[in-house]
């Protein structure tokens, strides 16, 4: 690029020697040597000069736009890259926050170490006279099934009943359709958990079916018991309130307080396989 500028400078220059000479050999004539000579410096040095600037210049434009071409380039490259490390970034610390909600059921898993567990959120919690029912935003397309056992990190809360592509609901140990194999710690006696009407507005369960001479207690701890296939042996579901005898068939019935925080419930976590013990 720079010679094809120079070239046609060249011409130019030659044509303005040649005028010039010709203005020389005229003046010369007269005897005005000395004076053409200085003339002839004092034209051609300036125009040399910015020549070559103009020239230079061009050639640095094209340079430069070359040369922006190269960091345009290498600044996709690195917004590439920077995404890369952002996501990469967003990954480390979805799993820092998934490793700090699991410290909060590190006793769980201790105690339970066959437990497949994955953390979920509560998106909704509804209470009706009927039902009580909290909905997680986890569901088939995180492979979640009916029936997987759903704990907080106090205890039970409940089990996924119903389960849409990203949501499923979690029917509570309070909700009146639930049952659940029991037992009695301190006394090792067994019975079935349910949820009661009454109960359920209070916030309470029932243990059912219990022996007839009972010797359960308030404050006694209330653990699933492993019996069928739902749910695995050993979670904590609450504590007795109270009890009383049936006025009918004089069971005696005791009413739980679950240990679980259902109506303030933000974060659970879903149990997603664990191996059944057969005693």
């Amino acid at each position: 690029m720079k010679s094809l500028f120079e070239n046609k400078f060249l011409i130019v220059t030659i044509v303005i020697a040649i005028l010039l000479v010709g203005t020389t050999s005229f003046i010369s004539a007269l005897g005005y040597t000395s004076y053409v000579r200085n003339a002839i410096g004092i034209v051609l040095t300036p125009i040399q000069k910015g020549a070559n600037h103009v020239i230079d210049s061009i050639e640095n434009l094209f340079i430069s736009k070359e040369d922006y071409k190269k960091l345009q380039e290498e600044n996709d490259k690195l917004k590439l890259q920077i995404a890369d490390q952002q996501d990469e970034l967003a990954k480390a610390e979805n799993a820092l926050k998934e490793n700090e909600k699991l410290k909060e059921y590190l006793g769980v898993k201790e105690e339970h170490n066959d437990f497949v567990m994955t953390t979920a959120e509560v998106i909704n919690n509804t209470s009706t006279s009927n039902s009580n029912v909290i909905t997680i935003n986890k569901g088939l397309s995180h492979s979640m099934k009916p029936g997987m056992p759903v704990i907080d990190k106090y205890g039970l809360v409940g089990c996924i009943s119903e389960v849409g592509y990203n949501w499923s609901k979690v029917k509570t140990v309070i909700d009146p359709d639930t049952s659940i194999g029991v037992y009695v710690e301190r006394t090792g006696e067994t019975g079935i958990s349910s949820g009661k009407f009454s109960a359920s507005k209070e916030g309470l369960f029932t243990v059912n079916y219990l022996d007839e001479n009972t010797t359960i207690k308030e404050g006694d701890r209330i653990f699933t018991s492993g019996d069928g296939s739902m749910f695995p042996k050993g979670l904590l579901l609450g504590t007795v309130k109270h009890t009383e005898k049936d006025s009918v068939s004089r069971e005696t019935i005791a009413y739980i307080t679950p240990i679980a925080q259902i109506k303030e419930a933000k974060e659970v976590m879903v149990i997603t396989d664990f191996t059944m013990i057969y005693e």
